[in-house]
C-alpha cells in the first residue's frame, strides 16, 4: 500500500510552513501528499515547491483561488494519473512493482453546504465506476456527520450533515478507523468561543478493505496549521524503496 496523506496546511508561503510539511513526509514516510488551501501565488509556486520536497512531482489546481489543491509525489516510486473535478482532484495509481492500483481522491470541500452538493455528486460518479478497484477519499470535507464530530458548542443535527451523510451511504464508503486528535480543526479561539470540529477524514470503499483490511490512519497534533494532516497507515504496509514509473498508457481511456 501507498503511504498516501493529506493536509490543509494554511498557507505554504511561510518557511516554517514549508518545514513542518517537509518534517511530516519524512517522519511519516509519506509518498503521495495532497496539500490543501497553499495560498501560493501562481508566481511563487516553483519556489516554494524547490524548497518543500527538491526532487518530488507537482501537480495543482488553481482554479480556485491561491491553489486549493496541491499534489506531489515522489516521482521515482509512484505513478499517477490525474482527473480535475470541482473540489477534488481524482488519481490513478499504479504499483510497477507489484502491479497493484488503487484509486484516490484527494478532496478540499466548499465550507458552504450548498456549494458542496457538486462534490457529492462528482464522488458518487467515480464510485459507480470504482467498484471493483479499492478506492480512498481523504482530505478536508468541511463537513461533519453528525453533533458529535463537534466540540465547544452546543450543535444540533443540520440538513448539511444528513447530505454528507447520504453520500457516504449512498457511494457505499466506510469511515477507516483513526487514531489521534479525534478532532481535526480548531477555531484557533478560547474559551467559550473555541470549537473543534473534524472536517478531515478517510473513507474508503469495499475493495480496499478487501485488499488491505488492517488499513486506518493518524490525525496527528496540527503543528502549524489549523488543521490536523491525516497519513493512513496499514499493518501490511512496509515502505519498499523500488522504481515506479508514470507510464503514457496509465492516461489512455480505461485505466484503471
Amino acid at each position: 500500500m501507498i503511504i498516501v496523506a493529506s493536509w490543509n496546511v494554511r498557507g505554504l508561503n511561510a518557511i516554517g510552513h514549508q518545514h513542518a510539511v517537509g518534517q511530516f513526509v519524512r517522519e511519516k514516510g509519506v509518498q503521495f501528499l495532497g496539500l490543501l488551501e497553499t495560498r501560493v501565488r501562481v508566481g511563487n509556486v516553483q519556489s516554494v515547491r524547490s524548497r518543500l520536497l527538491p526532487g518530488w512531482s507537482w501537480f495543482d489546481d488553481y482554479s480556485g483561488p491561491g491553489g486549493r489543491i496541491w499534489l506531489a509525489w515522489n516521482a521515482m516510486e509512484i505513478g499517477v494519473v490525474l482527473r480535475v473535478e470541482a473540489q477534488l482532484i481524482h488519481c490513478a495509481l499504479l504499483n510497477k512493482r507489484t502491479s497493484t492500483k488503487c484509486l484516490i481522491s484527494v478532496v478540499y470541500g466548499d465550507c458552504e453546504a450548498v456549494r458542496r452538493r457538486p462534490l457529492w455528486e462528482s464522488l458518487l460518479s467515480i464510485s459507480e465506476d470504482s467498484v471493483d478497484d479499492p478506492w480512498c477519499v481523504l482530505g478536508d470535507f468541511n463537513a461533519i456527520v453528525d453533533p458529535s464530530e463537534s466540540c465547544g458548542r452546543v450543535v444540533e443535527p443540520t440538513s448539511a450533515m444528513a447530505e454528507f451523510s447520504d453520500f457516504i451511504t449512498d457511494a457505499a464508503l466506510v469511515h477507516l478507523p483513526f487514531q489521534g486528535c479525534p478532532y481535526t480543526w480548531h477555531n484557533c479561539s478560547e474559551g467559550i468561543r473555541s470549537l473543534w470540529r473534524r472536517l478531515d477524514r478517510v473513507l474508503v470503499n469495499e475493495a480496499w478493505l478487501l485488499k488491505w483490511p488492517r488499513t486506518s490512519y493518524l490525525s496527528a497534533l496540527p503543528s502549524t496549521s489549523d488543521h490536523s494532516p491525516i497519513v493512513l497507515r496499514s499493518d501490511e504496509c512496509r515502505p519498499i524503496k523500488g522504481i515506479f514509473r508514470f507510464d503514457n498508457f496509465l492516461t489512455k481511456t480505461g485505466f484503471p
